[in-house]
């Protein structure tokens, strides 16, 4: 959907001169970013003796209130500002564009005897369904990381990356520091940590009071429930490392996502708890995946988004960035140089739902010669090899009498553990059972 404005105008009486009062206006659902501008008659123009003259008749301030509370000011130094999510005008502070009813306030400074006419006009950027790069799981000097918030937002940046998620052990101090980036959703989130397994929980800036300690199994799931009623999603991550794995049990508590790649685990393990995720999905549960880089430090073979983790989002917000992470609306990749996964002409997403009669496409892009397309379902694997660099690939399957299909790709496999390069979330078949048993 295209930009569109709304506007809407106020006269404003000389007897209001000295006065404050809001102006409302409507924004609708799905909007991403807001652009205000507003002109009147300010200056008025004499000439005399040949010279030209301009005085000050009219001034009028600019103030804003979106329906989750005041945003800011700026007099009447600007007559144009941006608001969104990512970083607004100066004197705005960044906002999520909500549906509902907003206020300009219109600050009468001077009115000139005859009145002043301010006309308004509003133009709504909605939102358009996006592809965006990042990495759900890191550390930063808030836990046993060596970089800052700061730091690791230049790094994104530089790898151009959409987003990250801040995931320090134990510990969301950090989250209070968090500041919008301009080309970087910056998350907020922690990585429970115990001798029993470690688990993300995104999303929630402070996602339980509480030390993180516990002792028992009943303990453990007040403090999954505590995080998922604020928010979180709640993520087991490297559950079969040896060192740290998730010795819970992995029916011992409700969650929203696995870590099946994580980027410090050995790929022999990441490659077992793929097949367990694998057995789940034969078995007709719905589990979404992530892969986090789990990274810590600046050092060989370790990166941010290494490995990736795409997420097809309405916007770079981080509501509907953790909104398509809980629905599966993604896939992985080793890095964000990896192959990519477009959506078909169908329309659907990995992680929907599909009518059992439907046809789904996979739209592959940056494929290489030799790279090993593989589509798996619960019925079976097929494989199809490149022969050459193709800049797009399609593969259209019926699904009917299928669970779910999915794909990966292999490239090198050898240089990843044997690792795919990429993995996606399935496409669900209609009538296969809901969530996680």
């Amino acid at each position: 959907m295209k930009a569109f404005e709304i506007t809407f105008e106020r006269m404003v009486e000389k007897g209001e001169e000295g006065t404050y009062f809001p102006v409302e206006f409507t924004v609708p659902q799905d909007a991403e970013k807001l652009e205000i501008c507003y002109e009147y008659a300010r200056y008025e123009e004499t000439v005399k003796d040949g010279r030209r003259f301009r005085r000050e008749k009219n001034i009028v301030d600019l103030a804003v209130c979106a329906p989750q509370g005041y945003i800011g000011s700026s007099g009447s130094d600007r007559t144009r500002i941006q608001l969104s999510a990512y970083g607004s005008s100066q004197g705005f502070a960044p906002c999520e564009i909500r549906r509902g009813t907003w206020q300009v306030i219109l600050g009468a400074y001077k009115i000139s005897p005859e009145g002043c006419l301010v006309r308004y006009t509003v133009t709504v950027y909605p939102k358009e369904l996006g592809l965006y790069k990042g990495d759900t799981h890191m550390h930063t000097v808030g836990s046993d990381g060596n970089c800052t918030l700061d730091e690791i937002a230049w790094m994104a940046e530089k790898q151009g990356l959409d987003y990250v998620i801040v995931t320090d052990h134990n510990n969301y101090a950090h989250n209070s520091q968090i500041r919008p980036h301009a080309s970087v959703t910056m998350i907020p989130g922690a990585e429970w940590t115990h001798y029993k397994g470690h688990a993300g929980m995104l999303g929630a800036a402070r996602p339980f009071d509480n030390p993180f300690c516990v002792n028992t199994p009943e303990e453990m799931r007040e403090k999954f429930d505590e995080a998922g009623k604020r928010g979180a999603l709640r993520v087991l991550n490297h559950p079969f490392c040896p060192n740290c794995g998730w010795r819970w049990g992995m029916d011992a508590v409700e969650y929203d996502l696995v870590e099946v790649w994580n980027g410090a685990t050995p790929a022999p393990v990441n490659l077992e708890c793929l097949s367990w995720w694998e057995e789940q999905l034969k078995a007709g549960k719905k589990i979404p995946i992530t892969g986090g880089s789990d990274f810590h430090r600046t050092e060989f073979g370790r990166m941010l988004a290494s490995p990736c983790t795409w997420l097809y989002a309405a916007s770079r917000t981080s509501a509907d960035l953790l909104d398509a992470l809980k629905r599966g609306h993604g896939f992985i990749t080793y890095g964000p140089e990896g192959p990519v996964l477009r959506v078909g002409p169908e329309g659907y997403l990995p992680g929907d739902t599909v009518p059992q009669d439907a046809e789904v496409s996979f739209v592959f892009e940056r494929l290489k010669g030799g790279d090993v397309i593989a589509l798996i379902s619960d019925q079976g694997e097929e494989r199809i090899t490149m022969e050459e660099f193709t800049s797009e690939y399609t593969c259209t399957r019926k699904v009917k009498g299928l669970k779910y299909l999915r794909a990966q790709v292999f490239r090198q496999p050898e240089l990843i553990g044997g690792m795919p390069a990429l993995i996606s979330n399935p496409f669900y078949v209609s009538g296969q059972e809901d969530g996680i048993d």
